[in-house]
């Protein structure tokens, strides 16, 4: 059995660690060695308790201007801090130094670019996890961002070159093949995106493996909902959002039983702000228990909650806080499974589309996915049978159904790493082995 590190570096909130600690509870199972490196400290006793080794995930020094609209992924990384190459090299000697302390085979890296760096100079096994966001096209150049603007195919490649002589300067003279293109930085045995196709913000694509939603969907605070008809609405929102007053203000406006879950949020604050048929928990809630009975969905298009969501078949209105969430907003919106709120709209506006987002139901519905059967079954065997039966949307079958889909798939890349400590890179395929072929980038077609 392999050596794995289950690693966490960019992005915040739970979703990072509700797709990776599953996963590993998973390997662990299956007889794997896993230890933990996560980027936010605050999950470090939770971690623990479920009895993984656990570390703080190096980090790069935030810097002290960005760029407001970065146009590409490079773009993105340097206003993460890799354009600072000392801070960038403290960062890679902090990777390699737990590598060394550790020794895994395996590096499962989830939106942890230094960490797959760091990982490929020291020739350790890769795969990346994730919601589609942090693993980019890997075209050359990478890709805008927007592709509905227009961009300068120079700015693009001068972007890249800028990240990638950034990090040839970080390793200096230590790196081991260094990357030559930026999408050679992201080059692992396989990456595993835990959506759907419909909503992977630069997809549907090539060279991934879709698998899913991972993560316990009844991990949250067991709420229900207290009518049996009408309408429901079921809503997560972030307190620190400037129009978290608004929303509130219009979903209590509504006529509907209304479940706001609003992490953060001071008990007193959510029952003061509660009333008549909305109720407020500062917490995450049990998806299980609100998303298959409610009408209507309102969120900021995390990727976790709007796979969710379309897997149950529940239109959304949606608030996108940043790039990622309005990248996904308006694959759904496209799709017709969404309506997209503007920042610009105030408060009051946002349940306008209420009913534009509920002509979406048939739509979402449509695009459920329902993870795939086990296989070694003969499709007449009871077990199968059962296992079909029992694959209703966001079930704590179909929860782990997906699960096994993401351990499996990671299993397979790992195969490699355990016959051999040398790299993914150096890794092929044979018409009889299990084992993929590195995924690497190709140039940007011309046009």
């Amino acid at each position: 059995m392999a050596r794995v590190l289950c690693a966490w570096e960019f992005g915040g909130d739970l979703g990072h660690v509700r797709r990776l600690i599953p996963i590993a509870v998973e390997l662990r199972a299956r007889g794997h060695d896993v230890a933990v490196a996560l980027r936010d400290s605050a999950f470090l006793e939770m971690t623990r308790a479920a009895g993984f080794e656990t570390f703080i995930a190096p980090l790069l020094r935030t810097p002290p201007a960005v760029t407001p609209s970065p146009l590409n992924f490079s773009d993105v990384l340097l206003n993460l801090g890799f354009d600072d190459r000392r801070g960038l090299a403290g960062a890679l000697r902090a990777w390699r130094c737990l590598y060394e302390l550790l020794e895994p085979e395996v590096v499962v890296a989830d939106y942890a670019p230094t960490a797959l760096i760091a990982a490929r100079e020291a020739g350790i096994a890769r795969v990346t996890v994730g919601s589609g966001f942090s693993v980019p096209l890997l075209l050359d150049p990478l890709p805008a961002l927007r592709p509905w603007a227009a961009s300068d195919p120079r700015v693009l490649r001068a972007l890249d070159d800028r990240l990638v002589a950034s990090v040839r300067g970080a390793l200096g003279t230590t790196g081991k093949g260094a990357a030559e293109r930026a999408c050679d930085l992201f080059e692992a045995a396989a990456h595993l995106l835990c959506t759907f196709p419909e909503i992977d913000p630069f997809g549907p694509r090539d060279g991934v493996e879709y698998v899913g939603p991972q993560g316990d969907a009844t991990s949250g605070l067991d709420v229900r909902w207290n009518t049996t008809s009408g309408a429901r609405v079921f809503a997560y929102l972030k307190p620190r959002n400037p129009r978290f007053e608004a929303v509130l203000a219009g979903l209590r406006a509504l006529d509907a039983e209304v479940v706001v879950a609003a992490p953060g949020l001071a008990k007193e604050h959510a029952q003061a702000a509660s009333s008549g048929r909305m109720r407020i928990v500062g917490s995450p809630a049990n998806l299980d228990l609100l998303l298959p009975a409610a009408s209507l969905c309102v969120a900021h298009a995390g990727p976790g909650l709007a796979a969710r969501a379309l897997a149950a078949g529940v239109p959304m209105a949606l608030l996108p806080l940043q790039l990622e969430q309005f990248l996904i907003a308006t694959r759904l919106a496209g799709g017709g499974s969404a309506a997209m709120v503007s920042p610009e709209e105030a408060g009051a506006r946002i349940f306008a589309t209420r009913r534009r987002a509920t002509r979406g139901r048939t739509t979402a519905t449509r695009s459920r996915q329902p993870p795939r059967e086990p296989p070694n079954a003969s499709p007449r065997s009871p077990a199968r049978r059962s296992w079909r039966a029992s694959l209703s949307p966001g079930s704590s079958v179909a929860n782990s159904a997906t699960r096994w889909r993401a351990t499996s798939s990671l299993e397979r890349s790992m195969r490699a790493a355990i016959v051999s400590r040398s790299s993914f890179a150096s890794c092929t395929s044979s018409p009889t082995s299990p084992i993929p072929r590195p995924t690497t980038c190709s140039r940007r077609p011309s046009r």
